[in-house]
């Protein structure tokens, strides 16, 4: 603040003696005055800009954990299930994440950002490969939630 405060006097002070009709080195100090003045503005504005960037991601980080945590629990629970050989297991775990995504996905898509599409993507094979009533092989259980994982894990680094 105090390096804009400095810089708008500056300008002044060479827009005053650029009006006052003064000899060209004059003027061309002044010119020089007014580029310098203009790039500590610049200057200035970029590391406000910077700054607000910065607290909007860590207010974003903040809002996305909660949401992130038990969606990453219960895709990590499954993935470990499929590994291990059960896969009733993670297909009864998977169960709930319907309704666990419901929740959770309409807060993930506006902190998401352009990485939202393929989310969404993941969301939806794996919604229909766990659908009630579907029995979904070693491998498609396993392809659903680790490409589902990854994108969503991402999004916490």
């Amino acid at each position: 603040m105090k390096r804009l405060l400095t810089a708008g006097m500056a300008l002044a002070i060479a827009g005053t003696l650029g009006l006052s009709g003064c000899s060209s080195s004059t003027t061309e100090a002044t010119r020089q005055t007014g580029e310098a003045v203009g790039g500590a503005v610049k200057e200035g504005a970029n590391a406000v800009g910077d700054a607000a960037k910065t607290a909007a991601s860590a207010t974003g980080q903040a809002a996305l954990a909660p949401a992130l945590t038990p969606v990453l629990n219960l895709l990590n629970k499954s993935n470990d299930e499929v590994k291990a050989g059960n896969l009733a297991g993670a297909i009864a775990s998977m169960g709930g994440f319907s309704a666990l995504w419901s929740t959770a996905g309409p807060v993930i898509k506006p902190l998401a950002g352009d990485k939202w599409p393929i989310i969404d993507t993941a969301a939806r094979l794996a919604l229909s490969t766990f659908e009630k009533g579907k029995t979904p092989t070693a491998a498609n259980a396993s392809s659903a939630i680790t490409g589902l994982l990854g994108p969503l894990s991402a999004l916490l680094k």
